[in-house]
């Protein structure tokens, strides 16, 4: 028998079993292997073998509950009183869906589950119309809400880039609460209902405003950045609504990080793959072309810090960017290319500027956020736009109708990276039949093996893929 209690003091779920064996099968399943356990053994330190999700003492976060459930399936288990009413806090109200857009079917049940259980992780593909079923959670929140001029929301999102773009598409939606923004430049209507903020501003503001502890709901855009160890994800634990929601096209591979999300936001309540999208025809196809490039000379790999080596050795690379300006210049309408670092771009631009009669531009931090919007608003209006731009700016939030080719210029393994980066020009237009992805695969020690993972994630994500050998003359 294993009992789930709770403990109000620090709002965290407890596991209390006499039998000590299932305990720590218990928690030895919710743990991963902790990879720098192995260099501090090299190092004479000690640092645990695992990394838990639940503590010693048996305690964890509330969200774990149905995921513990799930595991303990034939185990007998009981729930306390205490317990229960914090796992109570569903609505049952009828939808309210008369917004200036028709809700999708599938809209409408992430909608209804989410009131139904009054907390949740929702695992939508991207393009598939986060922000709308986003806004319509929140106005059902809103109306049923028994003091709507007290009631308060805040969505929380990756940057300042996408705090403009939620407030623009929140009020397209035809919404009623009273909307407001905050950010470093923008101080929030503390009377308004609901105020979309960034990360950042959260993270420095939090201890100032201690209001923020006591809203009636969260939401936290792409969740999938609420890691375990990272300090927004501290903050978001001690917001003290029980009514808090995730929204992301993707979760994290490493299961700490994702029963981290889980645990804070609840349940996956949802999950519509961006496959699913596309069979039932709400986004764009998509078809990934992998570009071998073959190499006369290599790096020399004897330096400290050899992976650092092979990136400097591509960039610079006279062959990769002029093949990489020539593919840019050939292509038909809009080009995105994702870099990781500002010097691969700067370099990039000039041969772009140079060689090609696109219109060329490049994105990265220091570029303001309203010059952004200009420079998507130039992409959504004219067909020979090359855009030049930092991933881990571009890679999320951002949707370019008008937007046919996207090449990834610097490689990397990232699984989320790679599928968020995709959805940017998922989102259908009447000009396009499909998305092509250029992949741009360095024949090099580093290359083929990130290679190789960015072709498991391409199978994965059912994306059909063909591969072409350049080699350099």
């Amino acid at each position: 028998m294993l009992t789930f209690d709770y403990n109000p003091s620090t709002r965290k779920l407890l596991l209390k079993t006499e039998d000590l064996d299932l305990f720590n099968r218990v928690r030895e399943h919710f743990s991963i292997e902790n990879d720098a356990a192995r260099y501090g053994r090299r190092y004479g330190r000690y640092i645990p073998r695992r990394k838990y999700a639940i503590t010693g003492a048996g305690a964890c976060e509330v969200g774990l509950y149905w995921e513990i459930k799930k595991y303990l399936d034939k185990v007998d288990t009981t729930v306390s009183d205490k317990l229960q009413k914090v796992l109570k806090v569903g609505k049952d109200i009828e939808l309210y869906k008369d917004f200036a857009f028709d809700l999708r079917e599938y809209q409408e049940d992430v909608v209804n589950k989410a009131l139904k259980i009054g907390r949740g992780t929702c695992v939508l593909g991207t393009g598939a119309g986060k922000t709308f079923a986003t806004a319509a959670l929140i106005e059902n929140y809103f109306r049923d809400s028994k003091d709507r001029d007290t009631f308060k929301c805040i969505v929380l999102v990756p940057d300042l880039g996408l705090v403009t773009q939620t407030y623009d598409e929140f009020l397209n939606c035809g919404i009623t609460f009273k909307l407001t923004k905050w950010t470093g430049k923008t101080k929030p209507d503390l009377t308004a209902n609901v105020i979309i903020c960034n990360i950042g501003i959260v993270q420095s503001r939090f201890e100032q405003n201690d209001w923020l502890k006591h809203i009636d709901l969260l939401i936290v855009d792409e969740c999938h950045k609420i890691k375990a160890s990272n300090k927004i994800s501290k903050i978001v634990s001690r917001i003290r609504t029980p009514n808090k929601y995730g929204f992301t096209g993707t979760l994290p591979e490493n299961n700490l990080d994702k029963w981290s999300i889980i645990g804070k936001l609840g349940p996956v309540i949802y999950e519509k793959t961006s496959y699913e999208l596309r069979l039932e025809d709400y986004l764009a196809n998509v078809a990934v072309k992998v570009l071998n490039l073959e190499y006369n000379t290599v790096p020399r790999y004897d330096t400290d810090d050899n992976y650092r080596g092979e990136l400097d050795f591509i960039y610079e690379s006279p062959f990769r960017n002029e093949f990489l300006t020539k593919l840019c210049g050939k292509l038909d309408n809009n080009t995105l290319i994702l870099v990781n670092h500002i010097k691969h771009g700067e370099l990039l631009k000039e041969y772009l500027d140079e060689l090609t009669n696109k219109q060329v531009y490049f994105i990265r931090g220091e570029v303001e956020v309203e010059r952004r919007d200009k420079i998507k608003k130039i992409m959504e209006i004219d067909t020979n736009v090359v855009c030049v731009a930092i991933s881990a700016i571009f890679s999320t939030g951002i949707n370019i109708k008008n937007l046919h080719n996207i090449v990834f210029a610097s490689g990397g393994k990232s699984f989320i990276r790679t599928v968020q980066s995709i959805g940017r020009g998922l989102r259908k237009h009447n000009l396009k039949s499909q998305l092509i992805i250029f992949d741009v695969c360095d024949r090099l020690r580093y290359g083929i093996r990130h290679c190789e993972k960015r072709k498991d994630i391409y199978k994965k994500e059912k994306i059909k893929f063909t591969e072409t050998n350049i080699i350099e003359k």
